[in-house]
């Protein structure tokens, strides 16, 4: 019979106990040579925890913007649909300068456009021309007699200057009289009067010849053939449009005559 080894019985028994749950014999010593059993397999280690990670800081409020690029944003924007109305505003100005400009010479209505001028002098003249205690009168033939136009005097040039220098410009001027020299009752002094008359300089010469023809048609009574040639002449003028140095009786008359000529008006015609 053939002697089984120790150690294969300890092994066997260790088996046995270990189906059966029994604890092994006591009475069969291991062999030395008998290998310890096995340590049992140490328990899964648990799974680390997660480090966690930490938040981010929340990032700084945003700095404010300064106040005008506040404003700017408040302010009301344009409507897209402007955007179009605008490329036409260079023609509409165009137009509108267009409607600004002064008539043409033809269409200006001196007596018209002299009454209206006329309500300054009104005060001195008396709205019928008649006088006042401040201005001497200027219906009843009287302002003709002093201004009438005559082949040796120019009377609308004579009644231009002082209406334009008056007392004190005439005066300047180194003259002491003004008007007809062959006037009936002797040419007007310059002082002659109790109150000055005032000089007009800062009239448009539109306005200082319509006033002037309103003076001579409406208060002096000229005549309509006079009237009209003395209107060509003076739109003829306001159409040249020349600057006056001094204002003199002498410059205004050969302003006047040049303009005539230049326009083909016929100075004898109003003769």
């Amino acid at each position: 019979m053939v002697e089984v080894p120790d150690y294969l019985l300890e092994r066997s028994r260790q088996r046995r106990a270990e189906l059966t749950g029994a604890p092994p014999a006591e009475d069969a010593p291991a062999s030395a040579d008998a290998p310890s059993p096995a340590a049992p397999a140490p328990a899964a280690a648990a799974p680390a925890a997660p480090v966690p990670i930490p938040e981010a800081a929340p990032p700084p409020p945003p700095e404010p913007d300064p106040p005008y690029v506040e404003a700017a944003q408040r302010r009301k924007r344009m409507p897209y649909w402007a955007a179009s109305v605008m490329v036409f505003l260079p023609v509409w100005a165009i137009f509108y300068v267009g409607m600004l400009e002064p008539p043409a010479t033809d269409e200006l209505v001196l007596a018209d456009n002299g009454a209206a001028v006329y309500s300054t002098c009104a005060s001195c003249h008396g709205a019928d021309g008649s006088g006042t205690a401040t201005g001497r009168q200027l219906n009843g033939g009287e302002l003709l007699l002093t201004f009438g136009s005559t082949p040796d005097f120019d009377g609308l040039a004579h009644h231009l200057s002082w209406v334009y220098l008056g007392t004190a410009g005439t005066k300047r001027l180194g003259l002491d009289f003004y008007g007809d020299p062959n006037r009936p009752d002797g040419q007007r002094e310059v002082d002659s009067f109790a109150s000055g008359m005032s000089g007009f300089s800062n009239l448009s010469l539109e306005d200082l010849v319509s006033v002037v023809y309103y003076e001579r048609v409406v208060h002096g009574g000229l005549d309509a053939e006079k009237a009209a040639h003395e209107e060509e002449m003076l739109l003829a003028l306001v159409a040249d449009a020349p600057v006056f140095e001094s204002g003199s009786p002498d410059e205004i008359s050969a302003l006047l005559t040049e303009s005539a000529e230049g326009h083909g008006i016929d100075l004898a015609a109003g003769e």
